[in-house]
């Protein structure tokens, strides 16, 4: 199961968006971990389709978590993701994740 210590406010924003989004297959990742190198990209790749949603919800004027601006959280994500990334064995393709999307 992936948790998030240092920053718990990520599990709350990552499980939002996985509800919010329908993603049934973050979700998996979540509950099991990351075990290979095509979830390592998936979940990689859904994170950043988290800053690009967070973003549109702010434009909108949509509340998450109590707040229509959680840019903040934008860098506490990142060193989670990073952390966990490290942690699996999948950093470098967090970061080719993370290049592509910039």
């Amino acid at each position: 199961m992936i948790t998030f210590s240092r920053y718990t406010h990520v599990n709350d924003i990552v499980s939002h968006y996985m509800r919010a989004l329908g993603r049934a297959d973050i979700k998996a990742i979540m509950d099991s971990g990351i075990s290979n190198p095509e979830e390592a990209e998936l979940f990689s790749r859904f994170i950043w389709e988290v800053v690009g949603q967070m973003n549109l919800d702010e434009e909108n004027g949509i509340e998450v978590l109590g707040q229509i601006d959680n840019s903040e959280m934008i860098p506490d994500i990142h060193y989670e993701i990073s952390k966990l990334m490290r942690d699996s064995g999948y950093y470098k393709i967090w970061e080719k994740v993370s290049n592509e999307e910039i």
